[in-house]
């Protein structure tokens, strides 16, 4: 027969909880004993029967409590998001606190659009979570605000079904009864109270200057990826290098062609309205209701004109592609030093004549 502590280790892991390598037996008792009441009638069989064993092996097994209706969990947890990044990226903490004490966190990356990217289960302290939220301040330049914990639940619960395949180690619905025994609510992005809808006059001057977000610090990883920029660039140097030389009109009208193509495949308006919408969140909370609501204007814009010319993105295409750009041809212009042969974009931007002047004599 197997150890009975290590058969209870085993089935807190694949309960998906952590107790850590130096918790006590009593610890492991414990953590068994809170995870009962929520789990499903099979497994509450297993826990009941590893609690047993644990008690006949002398160690100290929480007494069962007197039975009564079955609570609903929920009136202790909290819910923290932190904004979306330029990868459609944001983390997600829902946090219970324990009988004991103890808190559980569940920690997610939820990405707009993809779906639930990474979960994870913790058992740690008050201290520990306030220094984790430091840390990624800190380091990483992420702020967290509070949330409605039903609204934020929900939204787990939506990431996971949007993946495309589904994933054990994702699987928020086996961990989700570690926080609460009610049902999720209606998935729906979350809205900050301090921050209202502006008339058709404030809607307009808003979108206008939408451009301003990027002075915030949660939008300063929204440029093009150099990746998904590439294909683009690749064309706009096409154009300028050309053997045919095209009147400035007509370069220009091209150009513009590229960079509205690169502004819908890098900033789908669907994906953007979503992550407008979460990241105005962050914005009323943290106290700049302006900035929010020239976010959640934007969004609105996308979503009744997914075609529309938002100044945003525009500046987050143009911007971002001409520093690339600059970056490319800075780089070729050093390779190309010295060189005999030079393109007609080398011409034009050395301001050199296409042939060598007629001599006088």
């Amino acid at each position: 027969m197997s150890d009975p502590l290590d058969a209870a280790r085993a089935l807190l892991v694949r309960l998906g909880i952590s107790v850590g390598a130096d918790a006590t037996p009593t610890d492991v008792a414990a953590a068994l004993a809170d995870t009962e009441a929520n789990a499903e009638r099979t497994t509450r069989k297993e826990i009941r029967r590893a609690l047993y064993r644990l008690g006949q092996s002398g160690i100290a097994v929480p007494q069962a409590p007197i039975a009564t209706p079955a609570p609903v969990l929920g009136p202790s947890i909290e819910a923290w998001v932190s904004a979306v990044d330029g990868r459609g990226d944001r983390l997600i903490w829902l946090v219970r606190e324990l009988s004991s004490g103890a808190l559980v966190l569940v920690a997610a990356d939820v990405n707009e659009p993809a779906g639930l990217r990474d979960l994870r289960v913790l058992d740690v302290t008050r201290k520990q979570l306030r220094a984790m939220r430091q840390r990624f301040q800190t380091e990483a330049g992420l702020t967290f605000v509070a949330a409605d914990w039903r609204a934020v639940d929900a939204l787990v619960v939506e990431a996971q079904d949007r993946l495309a395949t589904p994933d054990r180690t994702l699987d928020y619905r086996r961990v989700r009864p570690r926080l609460t025994t009610q049902p999720p609510v209606a998935p729906a992005e979350l809205v900050s109270s301090r921050v209202s809808a502006p008339d058709d006059a404030e809607h307009a001057t808003l979108v206008a200057e939408s451009a301003s977000l990027l002075s915030e610090p949660e939008l300063r990883t929204w440029w093009p990826r150099p990746d998904d920029a590439a294909p683009f660039l690749a064309e706009i140097r096409e154009i300028r290098e050309s053997p045919l030389v095209l009147p400035p009109a007509q370069q220009e009208d091209r150009l513009r062609q590229v960079l509205a193509r690169a502004t819908q495949a890098l900033y789908p308006a669907e994906a953007m309205a979503r992550r407008l919408e979460a990241v105005a969140f962050v914005l009323a909370e943290t106290g700049r209701v302006d900035p929010a609501r020239r976010a959640l204007a934007a969004a609105a814009t996308l979503r009744a004109h997914p075609t529309a010319e938002l100044p945003l993105l525009q500046a987050l295409t143009h911007q971002g592609l001409g520093t690339q750009l600059a970056a490319v041809e800075a780089g070729r212009r050093e390779e190309r030093a010295g060189a005999l042969v030079l393109t007609p974009g080398e011409i034009a931007t050395a301001g050199s004549p296409s042939r060598p002047p007629r001599s006088r004599g």
